[in-house]
């Protein structure tokens, strides 16, 4: 990993912080973590002076937000954008939604790009976002996902920070997941997690049945191994295991795979 970061436009500074960033993500456990981990770990990669993320069902040109996290970001700039039937509509989410890519957006450049609408520009100008770098992940087999949204980054945007939201959305994605999970009340748990494994965590768990590394999984389904790590470490939080062999013979006696 360490050549292929460097070799993609990391600093080795930038380097050692996200390999400290990422290791601090493993051992988080509870939202006030995940929140200190936003005001030190990610700082020190992507400044930032208020910021927003959870968790939500999107729609073709809204989302309707289920749990939510910020700090500092303006609570009115939420409650401006949502609509009369409870969503909220930005077209920065709205972008990120179709194009599933981290979304860099400053006012001055509003002009030339015609899915920004007059009034959600007045909006944003009206709480003084300064600017907006944002990213998410979805789950394939459905409609939900997480999003992030960071504001008020102190300089210019630039492609490097939407390199750095692909290399650290995952990761945050996979954290929040584990946040929620441990702050549900334990009698809404289901054995395998309230979180349904997707069509293709389970094609995947499949092939770790059959004992496939990550990479050979990779090239039977034609994804990058870097995808087919994030999956399996989805696929450990959600059936709440260590290890895959574990998480094969779960998934094996709850019958979420078969054992032949």
């Amino acid at each position: 990993m360490s050549a292929v970061l460097k070799e993609k436009g990391l600093s080795d500074q930038e380097h050692a912080d996200f390999i400290t960033a990422v290791k601090s993500l493993l051992a988080i456990e509870t939202t006030d973590q995940l929140l200190q981990w936003t005001q030190v770990e990610l700082q020190a990669l992507l400044p930032h002076e208020i910021f927003i993320f959870g968790v939500g069902r999107i729609s073709k040109d809204s989302i309707e937000i289920g749990r939510m996290f910020s700090n500092g970001f303006p609570a009115g700039y939420v409650s401006d954008i949502r609509r009369a039937d409870g969503e909220v509509m930005s077209p920065i989410m709205t972008r990120w939604s179709k194009e599933n890519k981290p979304q860099l957006f400053e006012p001055e450049h509003a002009h030339t790009q015609a899915d920004i609408p007059p009034a959600w520009l007045a909006i944003f100008q009206k709480h003084k976002l300064r600017n907006m770098a944002a990213h998410g992940m979805r789950d394939l087999s459905s409609n939900v996902a997480s999003y992030f949204n960071f504001s008020r980054i102190p300089v210019k945007l630039t492609p490097h920070h939407a390199y750095l939201l692909e290399l650290l959305v995952p990761h945050m994605h996979v954290a929040l997941v584990k946040v929620l999970e441990q702050i549900k009340p334990a009698q809404q748990r289901s054995t395998t997690s309230s979180l349904k494994l997707s069509t293709r965590e389970k094609g995947i768990l499949q092939w770790l049945r059959a004992g496939k590394s990550n990479w050979e999984v990779s090239q039977i389904l034609g994804l990058s191994e870097h995808t087919v790590k994030n999956q399996v470490r989805n696929i450990l939080i959600k059936l709440r295991v260590k290890n895959r062999a574990q998480a094969v013979a779960k998934a094996i006696s709850t019958k979420i795979i078969s054992a032949s």
